[in-house]
């Protein structure tokens, strides 16, 4: 057996300590220079102060831009006269400066001051206010209803009542005159004065329940002809330009003498009145009237804007209904014509009120008259009617306009809205139109 020498033994180890063993190094920073630091140094000095430079620059370009910006401003949003100062105390000599050269004067002609309203010119005021009412008075008439009763002596005398009328047509026959139904009912007799003082027979046409009103005839060849060629007719305007503040003239008897003349002005134009199957807007004044006053309203044009209607004045004041809201009520009167009838009260359901309420747009029925055509088709109060026939109807006047174009005796459908238990529901009523 073959021995190695022990010294072999030993060094093959220490062979291979020396091939494998690692690299060990020392990382050492480098020393630094003092030229590299200064030169680091003096670039950040630099820079600061070139940053500053800039910023300082920025800052003196912007504030004249900056002020102007808030001075326009200013300018926008604080709008006021020369009269007013910005801080009293405060304010700088050169402001008042400003101030003084704008209120200097300018080369503006001045207006010339109004000249005061003395009693001279007020006479003047009213007598041209007057004249204005010449030609319309000729068109003023008074009508006397007369009764014969007997007296506790078993002999007749005569009772008369009497009230203004108003020259408003005339045919080839007959000459029409608007009044009020009150002084003619159940009369025996009924008299016409014209402007001349002239005295004729006049006979009944027709009358409106709604309003009150009536015409009346009187045969042209009653008259004398001084009176037919003095008279005048009267010159229908339109209402819907008359606004509140308004002079106007009230004609006829409106304190209850016949021949009167008052003036004043609108009040009001907005208030409205429901009778059947329409309403009407009021015109009040401020001019003085009974409760027995008739007459007519004028502009200073001399038409006529206004139908004196006293019965729906909650005062002693004047009222009237518009005269373009019964043009067509008087054309009817004038021919004899049945007006159409349902006979409900209603109310404009508006888009604000149906938002509000929850109500359907159309007319809201606020009555049903008692045995009339819509009560017997089962209209009933609180529904809505949102069509006549085939015409969508959403106010009262639409309404009013479906039913001038029927005839007394048509079926007509009525669509309502009624509401239930889920709501509100569509309902169809088979309406025989009535006369009125």
């Amino acid at each position: 057996m073959e021995h190695k020498p022990e010294n072999q033994e030993h060094e093959q180890p220490e062979q291979e300590k020396r091939d494998y063993s690692f690299m060990r190094e020392i990382i050492k920073k480098k020393p630094v220079s003092g030229r590299l630091l200064l030169r680091r140094i003096l670039c950040l000095v630099g820079g600061a102060v070139l940053a500053g430079v800039i910023a300082a620059f920025v800052f003196v370009w912007m504030v004249p831009v900056a002020e102007n910006l808030i001075r326009e401003g200013s300018s926008r949003v604080s709008i006021s006269d020369s009269s007013e100062s910005s801080s009293g105390t405060s304010a700088s000599s050169s402001s008042e400066e400003e101030v003084e050269e704008e209120t200097e004067p300018s080369d503006k002609p001045t207006p010339s001051p109004t000249p005061t309203l003395g009693l001279t010119e007020y006479r003047q005021l009213y007598k041209e206010m007057i004249a204005v009412a010449e030609t319309p008075k000729k068109a003023m008439v008074t009508v006397i209803g007369i009764t014969s009763e007997m007296d506790y002596f078993n002999q007749n005398y005569e009772n008369q009542k009497q009230i203004s009328g108003l020259l408003v047509a005339e045919n080839e026959q007959d000459l029409f005159i608007l009044t009020e139904y009150r002084v003619v009912e159940n009369v025996q007799r009924i008299q016409v004065t014209f402007y001349d003082g002239s005295v004729v027979d006049a006979i009944y046409q027709r009358h409106d329940a709604n309003t009150g009103l009536t015409v009346l005839r009187v045969s042209l060849a009653d008259l004398d002809e001084s009176t037919r060629e003095g008279m005048e007719l009267a010159v229908l305007g339109s209402s819907y330009g008359v606004s509140q503040g308004e002079l106007v003239l009230a004609l006829g008897s409106p304190i209850g003498y016949s021949g009167s003349v008052s003036g004043g002005v609108i009040t009001s134009v907005t208030n409205k009145v429901s009778t059947l199957d329409t309403e009407y807007n009021l015109l009040t004044t401020d001019i003085n009237g009974s409760q027995d006053g008739s007459g007519v309203l004028i502009n200073l044009n001399g038409e006529i804007v206004g139908i004196i209607a006293q019965s729906y004045s909650s005062e002693n004041i004047v009222t009237a209904l518009p005269i373009s809201q019964v043009k067509s009520l008087i054309e009817s009167l004038s021919n004899n014509e049945a007006r159409p009838y349902i006979g409900i009260k209603g109310q404009d359901v508006t888009e604000q009120i149906s938002a509000t309420t929850g109500i359907p747009k159309g007319v809201l029925v606020t009555s049903v008259q008692a045995d009339s055509p819509a009560m017997l088709a089962g209209i009933k109060e609180y529904d809505v009617i949102a069509a006549v026939g085939d015409e969508k109807v959403s106010t009262i006047r639409q309404y009013r306009d479906c039913l001038d174009d029927l005839s007394p005796g048509q079926t007509v459908s009525v669509t309502a809205m009624r509401r239930g238990a889920s709501g509100y529901a569509e309902v169809v009523f088979e309406v025989s139109v009535g006369e009125i």
